[in-house]
């Protein structure tokens, strides 16, 4: 009962604010599902901010590179985008990080850790001039500018998505025995 209560307080405060469809996934939100025992991998995830994954190839490596490649300056450019609001799916967690895929395969996955203000942002092994270095698929990319400010991002609607089971109770009365032949 004190699950539901809390639950149908927290969707008001939330839905006081319907001009936003997309909430920013924060550290207290992540504590609040798993209190109302939800799980996070049934919550469609998204970012807030395109990111560009790069990486520099080699001629014999672009032969066999997927993605978007391009000549650039004498090189050959691989080039991952995801777009703003791309919906992904969690991998693996716990309350510092969650590994978010936004496509299907091995290792495709970035990492967004709770930043200062407890929200999850795009996270790198290192970075250097707003530029990070990730491990993805089987080789390092680098985040480009601007993909460093992506936060995770969650509809309310599918965080809130519960089941309701109600039934009214009539009540029971007091039936009258009629006396047996014995009595």
């Amino acid at each position: 009962m004190d699950k539901l209560k809390y639950s149908l307080i927290l969707l008001l405060i939330l839905t006081s604010c319907s001009a936003k469809k997309t909430v920013i996934f924060t550290r207290e939100l992540h504590q609040k599902v798993i209190d109302f025992g939800l799980d996070l991998e049934d919550i469609q995830f998204y970012n807030s901010h395109k990111i560009v994954l790069r990486r520099t190839l080699s001629f014999e490596q672009a032969k066999v590179a997927s993605g978007k490649i391009r000549f650039e300056n004498g090189q050959y450019i691989e080039s991952i985008i995801i777009k703003k609001n791309t919906p992904g799916i969690l991998e693996h967690g716990d309350d510092k990080s969650l590994d978010i895929a936004f496509e299907s395969g091995e290792n495709r996955q970035l990492s967004f850790v709770r930043n200062p203000k407890d929200h999850y942002q795009v996270s790198a092994q290192e970075w250097v001039k707003k530029m990070g270095k990730v491990p993805y698929d089987t080789t390092v990319y680098y985040i480009l500018p601007g993909g460093e400010k992506s936060l995770l991002k969650v509809r309310q609607e599918d965080i809130f998505r519960f089941k309701k089971k109600e039934r009214i109770v009539t009540g029971r009365t007091v039936s009258i025995r009629k006396p047996t032949d014995d009595e």
